[in-house]
């Protein structure tokens, strides 16, 4: 799966150079990732599909980050609780992810699972960790899970995504553990996505 020389990608400054390097280099291993997730994800028996992120809509400045993301939806998975595996400059992320195009069609429907959820996020390891925005790199802990959801329900350009980060340099890249921690991490969250689905 992942090796730490992935992250080299980013180093690449121009669009299409550094598109090149995502599709050649990152995707495949998504697509290998899909073909693990995809069958542990199925046990609920919805079907599931993969989508990996083509960033078509950029025409000057590269992506800061990509991913894939596993929703029971075929045609896509913004407007619904969905999985996301994805890599910035110096990590690799899998979140449970709600994101802002729930919003506001779905806001009334999806706020109190994300309320009734609240024991089983924090339950979750320690090292599991918050985001509000996967388009930005930032995480927080679990502990402001109240506030993150509070957050969602008034700001429109906040997300929930609840799950893993692992940093750049980590001993577990290049090895088959990382698929292990992440396919762990996916049963982890399970329990979850099923309250939000």
């Amino acid at each position: 799966m992942f090796q730490d020389s992935d992250f080299e990608v980013f180093e690449d400054k121009t669009l299409e150079g550094r598109m090149d390097k995502i599709k050649s280099i990152i995707d495949p291993k998504f697509e290998k990732f899909a073909e693990i997730a995809i069958p542990i994800l199925h046990t609920n028996g919805q079907d599931w599909y993969a989508h990996i992120a083509k960033h078509l809509r950029r025409t000057t400045n590269a992506p800061d980050n990509t991913w894939v993301a596993f929703a029971p939806n075929k045609r896509g998975y913004k407007m619904l609780p969905h999985f996301e595996l994805g890599i910035w400059q110096d990590n690799v992320y899998l979140y449970l992810a709600v994101e802002e195009n729930m919003k506001p069609v779905h806001t009334s429907e999806i706020m109190p699972k994300l309320l009734d959820v609240s024991e089983l996020v924090h339950k979750l390891p320690k090292e599991y960790c918050l985001s509000q925005d996967h388009m930005v790199n930032t995480t927080i802990d679990l502990s402001k899970y109240a506030e993150t959801v509070a957050r969602y329900e008034k700001i429109k350009h906040s997300e929930v995504l609840i799950g893993l980060e692992i940093k750049r340099g980590d001993k577990r890249f290049g090895s088959s553990e990382l698929t292990d921690v992440l396919v762990d991490a996916l049963k982890q969250l399970l329990p979850i996505y099923e309250k939000l689905k």
